[in-house]
């Protein structure tokens, strides 16, 4: 079964995600609207072809009349970091998502991707795919708590795209370990996935459009996993960056591999780069 064809997408959350997505959407022929936070940023979106909206969710909406405007639509994208580390509150992202969720439950929309993340699971030293005991964090909570708000007790046809730690262009993995010493996690596995690739998994979604692509969860991650000091290595020269050294500690730090087989199986997505150590970034200036 199919669903009407999607025309017109809406995204929350224009940020280093969000922007490129406009511009990819347009190019594929979807007329767009876009919000962001930072009323700068409103020329931005419309420069690129998008109607802009400056929305803050603190956690209610600043623009409650411009959010049913925004999402008068066929399909919403959310991608909303949760921003844990600064509210400190377990729930406050996922009332952000409530005030969303109960305006697109008066409107004809019903179709909503979530940009959530693969840190909610629970590192077991194994690999883990979608059924995977997720942890008890706060911060992994907070997460768990806004999909649960898009998936339980509501009619939204939602899918929830769990996406591993995004990289590309200006997001180079050895700029956050720059000159470190005595890391005793280099011989982690990494669960990374490029910028363009979730883009894509969006497109596809939308593309597909049936009850493959729908209402479900699927983990975004790059299907080899190499350890974090090759990566880190690699990637050095996109910035001079100085490569941290690295200890063997007493036990191993606890890890995950994370899964992504069941997006390429059910709507045939392929990844642009499979390999971390192949992603590409941009060159320091």
């Amino acid at each position: 079964m199919s669903f009407p064809e999607i025309k017109r997408v809406s995204i929350i959350g224009a940020g280093w995600l969000g922007l490129p997505l406009i511009s990819t959407l347009i190019q594929n022929g979807i007329e767009v609207k876009a919000s962001t936070g930072t009323k700068s940023k409103v020329a931005t979106i419309e420069e690129l072809g998008a109607k802009g909206y400056f929305l803050r969710f603190d956690p209610t909406c600043n623009d409650t009349e411009s959010l049913i405007d925004l999402l008068d639509t066929d399909a919403v994208v959310i991608c909303m970091a949760p921003r844990f580390s600064q509210h400190k509150m377990m729930t406050f992202h996922a009332e952000q998502i409530k005030v969303i969720r109960d305006e697109i439950e008066k409107l004809p929309v019903n179709k909503v991707i979530y940009t959530s993340s693969t840190s909610v699971y629970k590192d077991v030293n194994a690999v883990v795919n979608e059924n995977a005991d997720t942890s008890d964090s706060p911060r992994s909570r907070s997460v768990i708590l806004a999909e649960e708000v898009l998936r339980i007790n509501t009619d939204l046809d939602a899918t929830i795209l769990r996406c591993g730690g995004l990289m590309g262009y200006d997001r180079i993995p050895a700029k956050y370990v720059d000159g470190k010493k005595d890391l005793i996690t280099g011989d982690i596995p990494v669960n990374y996935v490029f910028r363009d690739d979730v883009i894509r998994a969006i497109v596809r979604v939308l593309e597909v459009n049936d009850h493959n692509s729908w209402n479900k969860v699927f983990n975004l991650v790059a299907p080899e996993h190499p350890p974090k000091r090759i990566v880190y290595e690699a990637t050095a020269k996109y910035g001079n960056y100085i490569v941290p050294t690295f200890i063997s500690p007493a036990s191993a730090p606890p890890f995950k591999i994370v899964d992504s087989q069941k997006i390429i199986d059910k709507i045939g997505f392929t990844f642009l780069y499979e390999n971390p150590e192949e992603f590409q970034y941009d060159e320091m200036k």
